[in-house]
Parts: C-alpha cells; sequence; structure tokens
C-alpha cells in the first residue's frame, strides 16, 4: 500500500504540482460506481442503449465518477490529518471503457489558517480535457 504523503502547510509552495493519479475506465467502474451512486442510467450501465439509443461510442463512466477520481488524488497527496474541504469542477467529456484519464492539479494559493487553494482538472492521454474549472480547498495542519 502506498503510504500517504502527511504534508504540512510549511512545506507546500504556490506554484507546487499535486502528483498526477492515472485510472483506465472500465464497464465494471460503471456497474459498481452505478450502485454506489444510485444512479443507473442506462448511458452508463447498458452498451446497447448507449449505443443504439443514447448514440454514444459506448457505455460513458458517471461524471461523479471522475469528481471522486479527483478528490482522491487530492486527498492521496495530503494525506492525513488533511481535509478537503471544498471541491468543485466542470464536467466537459465523456470517458469510455478503456480510455485512461490523468488526473492533476496544482497550489493556486495559500490562505490563512492553514488553507491552500488548488487548481485542479481531468484529461485523457490524448489531452481531452474531462473535468475542467476545477477548484479544491484543502487544510494542511
Amino acid at each position: 500500500m502506498e503510504e500517504l504523503c502527511n504534508l504540512k502547510y510549511e512545506e507546500v509552495q504556490v506554484g507546487q504540482e499535486v502528483p498526477t493519479f492515472s485510472h483506465k475506465f472500465d464497464r465494471m467502474d460503471a456497474i459498481i460506481y452505478a450502485g454506489a451512486g444510485g444512479d443507473f442510467n442506462p448511458i452508463h450501465v447498458n452498451p446497447y442503449f448507449a449505443k443504439e439509443v443514447a448514440m454514444l461510442p459506448d457505455v460513458i463512466a458517471h461524471g461523479l465518477f471522475n469528481m471522486a477520481l479527483l478528490g482522491k488524488t487530492v486527498m492521496d497527496w495530503i494525506g492525513d490529518p488533511g481535509y478537503l474541504r471544498k471541491l468543485s469542477c466542470q464536467f466537459r467529456a465523456p470517458v469510455i471503457p478503456e480510455e485512461t484519464v490523468l488526473f492533476k492539479g496544482r497550489i493556486r494559493d495559500k490562505l490563512e489558517n492553514n488553507l491552500v487553494v488548488l487548481e485542479v482538472w481531468a484529461e485523457k492521454q490524448d489531452g481531452t480535457v474531462v473535468l475542467k474549472d476545477g477548484e479544491a480547498t484543502v487544510y494542511l495542519p
């Protein structure tokens, strides 16, 4: 198991990048997330519906699944006892099975009370932006 970083507020600097997290999406991700989130929209779990009715290339990942992986990226970087206070982003492109998404971030600002603001985003390996205009606010001890 990978050890968490346990970052401290004084150790981070504006412009510092968050380690990139990579995830290859597969159909099982969509099925598991549908069960966890209660979103069984057929564009996420039924390949026939996604292709023939919705005219998509295949089932697509839930937008909130990708957002959750963006949050995981930040949390894996800051470690315990830091915590995520806010996470927001815009969903921009679908992700289909076998596509790999890279989740990224960079420190934009350091605020009072040990708060750090990050710009966060996700993109496919070909550069297509999946999540954009993201912001995460974290507390670091």
